[in-house]
């Protein structure tokens, strides 16, 4: 996913727009971790076109947080694996957090 030079444009914008109306609410320090937490928005954007694949399918290796074996094992059969990526909602938050995986380990510790 890459956005134009526009478009990182409008959302740094909008960003500043909303650490000044922030700052006007709230305390000092919390406007700096805001701050901080825009920076790293920011710098994220800047390397979106990094996190690519290489032009690999990303169906054909793990997403992020996720181990080579649940990959392996567990993903490669999931009804949730797109040629993008993994479509879960749980996963794409909290990496291994969802059933399949969590299945899948609990058989492998031998707990039912």
């Amino acid at each position: 996913m890459a956005l134009s030079e526009e478009e990182k444009d409008l959302v740094a914008q909008a960003l500043q727009l909303y650490l000044q109306q922030a700052s006007m609410q709230l305390p000092p320090a919390s406007v700096q971790q805001l701050v901080g937490v825009a920076k790293g928005i920011i710098s994220k954007l800047d390397h979106l076109e990094d996190a690519g694949t290489g032009g690999r399918n990303k169906a054909n290796q793990p997403p992020p947080g996720i181990s080579e074996d649940w990959f392996a094992k567990v993903c490669q059969t999931c009804p949730n694996l797109s040629p993008t990526g993994c479509t879960d909602k749980i996963t794409v938050k909290f990496p291994g957090k969802c059933d399949p995986i969590l299945k899948y380990e609990r058989a492998k510790a031998g707990v039912r």
